[in-house]
């Protein structure tokens, strides 16, 4: 059998996880034998950033070893999404903090930009004619506003997406919905079974 080049740099894999982290917490999604086995969300605790930041360390090295995973899709901060650096800063202290805990396990962990796994599922970026679309079905609105309506409706694409392939799902997070994306993708996409 042929190799092509793209399969030489694939990790072997069997349980796939993809992560979506926010300073808040850490939903996950693992992936195996082709279908998501396990998911959830982990919600850090604190009076403010530091105090989530501690509690984010702890709580995700309680559960890593738990995980059990040969490879991690952490979804890459992007100043972007943001548009605040310290908001930017903070998000990539907490991913810091559970990326050195996630290592802890020899566990291999890529950072995909959240358009390529979006993308992979069949929801990229809303094009011209569909932002002007919205604009006449809710006219008069904020530019910010339409800025939020997209992304509340791509992250209910993403939902419906995973709804609608196991429709016993049923999920309601838009967290976990994107850890589904990244897990998905990197199962699919960025390895091949052991």
């Amino acid at each position: 059998m042929r190799l092509k080049l793209g399969d030489l740099a694939k990790t072997k894999a069997s349980r796939v996880m993809g992560i979506d982290c926010s300073t808040h917490s850490l939903a996950f999604c693992i992936f195996y034998n082709r279908r998501p086995v396990r998911w959830g969300k982990i919600v850090f605790n604190g009076a403010d950033f530091w105090e989530r930041l501690a509690d984010a360390s702890n709580k995700v090295r309680a559960v890593a070893d738990d995980f059990e995973v040969d490879y991690i899709a952490f979804e890459s901060a992007i100043l972007a999404t943001t548009k605040n650096a310290d908001v930017t800063i903070k998000l990539s202290m907490v991913y810091g903090a559970c990326i050195a805990e996630l290592m802890r396990t020899d566990t291999k962990i890529v950072t995909p930009r959240p358009l390529e796994w979006q993308s992979y599922i069949g929801n990229p970026n809303f094009k011209k004619a569909e932002k002007d679309a919205l604009k006449l079905e809710c006219p008069g609105k904020s530019a910010s506003w339409y800025s939020g309506e997209i992304r509340n409706r791509r992250k209910q694409k993403t939902m419906d997406f995973f709804n609608h392939k196991w429709p016993e799902l049923n999920i309601t997070d838009n967290d976990v919905g994107d850890s589904f994306g990244l897990a998905y993708y990197a199962y699919h996409n960025l390895t091949v079974r052991k």
